[in-house]
């Protein structure tokens, strides 16, 4: 067996990844992933996985073909396929759940197998900050559609490679980050990331590593979307459901949003930004306070959109499964490719 680390120029990385050591990175934010295409028969993978709470799997997709593998604490050695034809195969080893980070130490294959260089990335960019549906919880419950969890799922049906922001990616196509975490909300000690002491966007937002679980270090805000989506607003109601009905609290919330999302534009001044919650069901005077905030931003003006699905708080009381995220993922590309054809430039 021939091992290779992964400071080869022909990993394409994506996502907010610690490339720290380069030659082993770190996949932190769900939906991060690494891809490559090789030549040869057999692909195994060194790895530690750093868990905190649920963590188990590890995403890979090899031609099209997706696999969930599961994962113990710690150093381990994962086979993620053998006796492939001996042809050109492409892969993609990805952060399918939260809980977890994950540095990939080695890549193993066959004596004569040999890495080739991938497809360039798409043109597109964007970045999209939300929580558990954008990060692809509870997805794949495909027999739970339109209704609430199972109880006790614990993790095994999250899947980021069925959330519509990779789905978006693989249909428009575009390179996306997703900066998203299950229930987190704007506000530090509201939503449910991280209970009892709960964490917010404001104190996650500009952070590559973000778990508590682990020392927080800082993003550099090298990747340069020219849209950044912001998905958040679904667990804000918690710990006080009635907050945005309190003046006070809806000018301070909807302050914090724009303060948000005016620093993570100032990283790339001429980004798109697009306010949108989901089909998960809410209540719409979240959607109302969405649309006072594109306003207050400059509205389309100022390349700052309010985009409403079909079926926005309206599609289901659990998490939006394969065929929702579907839905989401194809409303929002036909609003994309309806923006301006300089919203791509660079």
């Amino acid at each position: 067996m021939k091992a290779i680390s992964f400071n080869d120029p022909r990993f394409q990385l994506t996502g907010r990844i610690d490339i720290t050591n380069p030659e082993s990175p770190m996949l932190i934010w769900p939906g991060s992933y690494v891809r490559f295409q090789f030549k040869g028969t057999h692909l195994s993978l060194k790895l530690n996985n750093h868990r905190f709470w649920v963590g188990r799997f590890l995403g890979v997709v090899i031609d099209g073909d997706e696999r969930c593998l599961p994962m113990c604490d710690g150093e381990q050695t994962l086979m993620l396929a053998e006796n492939l034809e001996d042809k050109p195969h492409e892969v993609y080893i990805y952060k399918r759940m939260e809980g977890h980070y994950v540095t990939l130490d080695r890549l193993l294959v066959n004596d004569n197998a040999e890495l080739l260089t991938p497809s360039a990335k798409p043109k597109k960019r964007i970045e999209v900050y939300g929580d558990s549906v954008s990060a692809g919880s509870v997805v794949d419950c495909n027999e739970y559609l339109g209704t609430f969890d199972p109880e006790n799922h614990g993790g095994f049906y999250d899947n980021s490679w069925h959330a519509y922001p990779l789905i978006l990616s693989r249909i428009l196509p575009a390179e996306v980050f997703v900066t998203s975490q299950g229930g987190i909300a704007i506000f530090d000690k509201t939503g449910y990331f991280e209970m009892p002491n709960m964490r917010g966007v404001e104190s996650c937002y500009d952070k590559l590593a973000y778990c508590i679980d682990k020392p927080l270090t800082p993003w550099n805000w090298s990747f340069k979307p020219h849209v950044i989506v912001f998905a958040v607003g679904q667990n804000d109601h918690n710990p006080d459901p009635d907050c945005l009905r309190k003046p006070d609290y809806y000018k301070k919330w909807t302050d914090k949003y724009i303060e948000i999302a005016n620093s993570a534009r100032s990283h790339s001044p001429n980004a798109t930004v697009i306010f949108a919650m989901t089909v998960l069901n809410h209540d719409e005077i979240w959607d109302n306070a969405m649309e006072d905030i594109k306003n207050r931003m400059g509205g389309e003006e100022n390349k700052v959109y309010h985009f409403v699905y079909s079926r926005c708080g309206k599609a289901t009381p659990g998490h939006p499964r394969v065929a929702e995220q579907e839905e989401m993922a194809n409303e929002l590309k036909a609003f994309l490719e309806s923006l301006p054809e300089d919203t791509w430039e660079d």
